[in-house]
């Protein structure tokens, strides 16, 4: 073993090394300001800093102080070592990636989510226009690079700190746009939510941060109370619809740096807008989910359902929430736990109520019926008992039939899941004829085949239906996808 590895090491908690102090320190190859930072943050003396990297403490004094600097790159390996640096800190010093003893989750991430401590707005409002005006300046091809994924407890404990509500402070600025202004930059923003809805990508989402950028830009420069709240409103919808559009084409890392970036925005916009926040968090746990990470998306959804009690908001947001619940544990197969939270959610719906806010508006009852039935259909593939199995796929058919029934034309995106969703579920009950029928309408429809969610759903389908590829309308039809899955060019 070598000699510095058998010293004690030093493991700074991960989001130390996500601070924009720490990454600057690490760029430019400056120890004793990662020294100072290390003493800083986690309270180690200087004889623990020297232990860990395998230095003297008068070493480590004269570096911290200025009178020494550390240019040697051996001796920059034995610092990573010690402080088990992740592997993008290393990357930023030059190194080779080393065993990775973290998570294996990628944490070097966007200001957005490595300040969980409350911002001053301009301060919020100077961060997202840094990060906005690096997503601009990437090349198209490149932009999907988004970076690194958070997951498990850092990404929790960053969403509990997001929902803190800041402090109070004075606000003394002096309006340098008017109401005119004010209110076309929020029909802007309505109008970028329908390019959303409509699945736009490629130079459209680009717009979308284009928007962003020159708001945040506004606010960097302290309006009025009234005027800066509406316009950390603006910025959190521009930032959660670039999220759903990066979510949607499958750049996952980029939809949470920008679902962060709305709820740091939110923070600033004051507490008249914590609704807009739960569907933020519902959205992100809708992403978990994607991700295949129920646990996560657990803890989320509870998050936002105990925020979305104390905010009082109407039974029909709260049974979009319970939904999110039961698919968790429909993911975790806690068939129990599933079926309380379908109970509680079909319960909450039914009381109908006031109209929900605009994030659940869309939530009607064919989306109920539609989410239930292919979570019925995710518990029935998880049991061994063929006898379980079909009933949980019998459950899942009737809700997903009832689903279509009620679908809108215009409802076309939901419409494509379901008969996906249907399709997956006739596979479990053996029926490959009545699959391959449900699914070809899918398809053949071009404008669902612009979401990138319709098209992961029917790869899961291609990739199920395998087992029943004697079929001929079955194979007929993963020959079809087989080419039309292909990757669509950027727009």
């Amino acid at each position: 073993m070598p000699k510095h590895l058998a010293h004690a090491s030093l493991r700074p908690p991960l989001p130390f090394w996500n601070r924009r102090d720490v990454r600057r320190s690490l760029t430019e190859r400056d120890a004793g300001t990662l020294f100072g930072l290390l003493r800083q943050h986690t309270g180690a003396s200087q004889q623990v800093i020297g232990s860990a990297v395998d230095m003297a403490q008068p070493h480590v004094s004269a570096i911290m102080s200025g009178r020494r600097s550390v240019t040697a790159l051996d001796t920059w390996m034995r610092v990573a070592d010690g402080l088990e640096m992740p592997t993008q800190a290393r990357r930023a010093l030059g190194l080779a990636d080393g065993p990775e003893k973290h998570d294996p989750v990628d944490f070097w991430t966007e200001p957005s989510l490595q300040h969980g401590e409350l911002s001053p707005s301009t301060t919020t409002a100077g961060e997202i226009a840094e990060i906005t005006l690096r997503d601009l300046m990437k090349r198209r091809d490149a932009f999907a690079v988004g970076g690194g994924l958070i997951a498990g407890a850092a990404l929790t404990e960053l969403v509990e700190h997001w929902l803190a509500p800041r402090p109070t402070r004075p606000v003394n600025g002096r309006n340098s746009i008017g109401e005119l202004e004010l209110e076309r930059i929020e029909a802007a923003t309505v109008c970028l939510r329908h390019w959303s809805e409509r699945w736009r990508m490629g130079t459209r989402r680009k717009a979308v941060i284009g928007q962003l950028s020159e708001v945040s830009e506004l606010v960097e420069y302290p309006q009025g109370a009234q005027v800066q709240s509406r316009l950390f409103a603006v910025m959190a919808e521009l930032a959660k619809i670039v999220a759903s559009m990066s979510f949607d084409s499958g750049d996952h890392a980029t939809a949470q740096r920008y679902y962060g970036i709305s709820l740091r925005a939110l923070q600033q916009a004051g507490p008249e807008h914590r609704a807009y926040g739960v569907g933020v968090l519902a959205d992100m746990a809708r992403q978990m989910l994607d991700l295949h990470h129920p646990e996560d998306a657990l803890d989320i959804t509870r998050l936002a359902l105990d925020k979305a009690d104390s905010l009082g908001l109407p039974p029909v947001a709260r049974s979009l929430l319970r939904t999110r619940e039961a698919w968790s544990y429909a993911h975790m197969g806690r068939a129990e736990a599933f079926r309380r939270s379908v109970r509680q959610a079909e319960d909450l719906f039914d009381r109908g109520g006031e109209q929900p806010p605009l994030w659940a508006r869309s939530f009607d009852r064919a989306e109920l019926s539609g989410v239930i039935g292919a979570r019925y259909r995710d518990l029935g593939r998880s049991q061994s008992e063929p006898g379980e199995r079909r009933r949980y796929a019998e459950r899942s058919a009737e809700y997903i039939l009832r689903a279509l029934e009620s679908r809108g034309d215009h409802q076309e995106k939901g419409r494509a899941f379901d008969r996906i969703g249907l399709g997956r579920t006739y596979l479990v009950l053996g029926e490959p004829g009545a699959s391959a029928a449900s699914v070809r309408g899918v398809s053949a429809s071009r404008s669902a085949l612009g979401s990138g969610r319709v098209r992961r759903r029917l790869e899961d389908w291609h990739t199920e239906a395998a087992s029943a590829h004697r079929h001929p309308d079955v194979a007929e039809l993963r020959e079809e996808l087989s080419l039309t899955l292909l990757p669509l060019p950027r727009t």
